[in-house]
């Protein structure tokens, strides 16, 4: 069950998710139809945008963050090697072009909105993993690590964040900072994955 904040955060965002789940490129994973180049696409624009994210987020996580273990959350490692083994080479990586819109997270509850996106994916990425590990055979996280979280206990770490999340609102504020930084790293999330 939801907590006020963490509900109202969710409801906040559900237009950008219901839009994403109906057009974006990921949509076509639960059906199985996602051919195997589309789906090199799709993890190369999500390398752009994760790898930059994940260390701007980072930068802004200071010591009132230590319950949220920030750096067992980061998955850009999970994309790196699922393009490797997808056949691309790790130095190939640098060169993909990347988002550049994160450079507007410059407050902890800008960076802990747009957390919020890529601790909700987690989730969602459960159903396309097992979607892609029956379209493509993958095996061993090889492949889907990012979208299976390699393997971790998604189902606590969702449970963690959330207790983190209504905690900090309620001793520190920012609730609504939180929420526009959600809804607009939701928006440029989706308009960057377009691009694949």
């Amino acid at each position: 069950m939801l907590t006020p904040f963490m509900q109202r955060l969710r409801e906040s965002i559900m237009p950008l998710h219901d839009e994403a789940e109906k057009v974006g490129p990921l949509h076509v994973i639960p059906d199985k139809t996602i051919r195997h180049e589309d789906y090199i696409k799709v993890l190369e624009r999500l390398y752009g945008f994760v790898s930059v994210a994940e260390k701007v987020i980072g930068s802004q996580i200071d010591d009132r963050c230590v319950a949220l273990d920030y750096p067992n959350r980061t998955r850009v490692k999970h994309l790196a090697n699922d393009l490797v083994f997808l056949g691309r080479s790790e130095g190939s990586l640098e060169q993909l072009p990347c988002f550049d819109g994160v450079s507007r997270l410059t407050t902890l509850p800008d960076a802990l909105g747009c957390l919020y996106l890529f601790e909700g994916s987690r989730l969602g990425g459960l159903v396309l993993s097992k979607a892609l590990k029956e379209h493509f055979g993958f095996q061993n996280f090889q492949g889907y690590s990012y979208f299976a979280s390699n393997g971790v206990d998604v189902p606590a770490m969702w449970a963690s964040f959330k207790d983190f999340m209504e905690n900090y609102v309620q001793t520190q504020g920012g609730g609504d900072e939180i929420i526009v930084a959600a809804k607009n790293g939701f928006a440029s999330l989706n308009e960057w994955l377009a691009g694949a």
